[in-house]
């Protein structure tokens, strides 16, 4: 599955990309993230840093 190919995020383990379609940011199984610091980070652990 695509799902396990992709990084995670380093705060709470999510699959994490980049650039989400929005169908796929609708179904929850992969987030949105940032490569900081040398780690993936989604976009909500960002938010909750």
């Amino acid at each position: 599955m695509v799902k396990e190919i992709l990084p995670k995020c380093d705060i709470c383990g999510a699959s994490v990309t980049d650039l989400v379609e929005p169908e796929v940011k609708k179904e929850g199984l992969v987030k949105e993230g940032k490569y900081i610091d040398s780690v993936w980070i989604c976009i909500d652990c960002t938010k909750n840093k």
